[in-house]
């Protein structure tokens, strides 16, 4: 009878062991990586269709793009802004509709006859933005300008290419106020801190090794 009542102890034991194996957690970490893999190329994916989509309403001459905006989630694009006419608007959306990947369109701009003002101020800004040589490959920019209040977006390498941008909108006649939202792109701002932080260590006599 003991050797029997150990047995199923054992045996109840080893059953239970599985649950707890490394092999076992692993699988549901990895699960939960794979899913943050796929989530990030979906956003990167949205990121190279929103470009195109900018890309190509900045090439056609018939639209006021200045005054557009673009956002893709999940490869469904949605266009807000103001044009003059109806027909602009049409053609934004057929535009954007032809960009691979886009699965589907929401036409939310709007059309308004008397935004002749922000138009022309958005394209002195425009033009000024490309006359700065750090600025003038840059692709990622916007500018929305709303009642003469300009809003600057995008991504740049360096924060005084960010101090750039601000100080050439600001320097166009008729613009009020300029709203500052470029980002300064993580890698260079990493470096940057790590350089600070060498300095500051330095300067309190702590050694660093090179």
């Amino acid at each position: 009878m003991g050797t029997k009542r150990g047995r199923v102890v054992w045996l109840a034991t080893v059953a239970v062991i599985p649950l707890g194996l490394p092999g076992f957690q692993a699988a549901v970490v990895h699960a939960s990586d794979t899913s943050f893999i796929r989530k990030d190329t979906q956003r990167r994916a949205d990121e190279i269709i929103r470009s195109q989509i900018e890309k190509r309403l900045r090439m056609d001459d018939r639209i006021a793009w200045e005054l557009l905006r673009v956002e893709i989630v999940d490869g469904h694009a949605t266009l807000y802004g103001e044009v003059r006419t109806p027909e602009e608007k049409g053609l934004a959306a057929l535009i954007a509709s032809t960009v691979p990947g886009v699965r589907g369109l929401t036409n939310s701009i709007l059309v308004e006859p008397a935004t002749t003002r922000d138009h022309s101020l958005s394209k002195a800004v425009w033009n000024v933005l490309h006359g700065v040589p750090t600025l003038s490959a840059n692709d990622t920019l916007r500018v929305n300008v709303k009642n003469a209040v300009v809003k600057l977006e995008g991504s740049v390498a360096h924060a005084v290419q960010r101090e750039a941008a601000e100080k050439a909108a600001q320097s166009v006649p008729g613009v009020a106020i300029v709203i500052n939202l470029i980002e300064v792109n993580r890698t260079a701002s990493g470096e940057n801190i790590l350089e600070n932080g060498r300095e500051k260590m330095l300067q309190e006599g702590v050694e660093v090794q090179p």
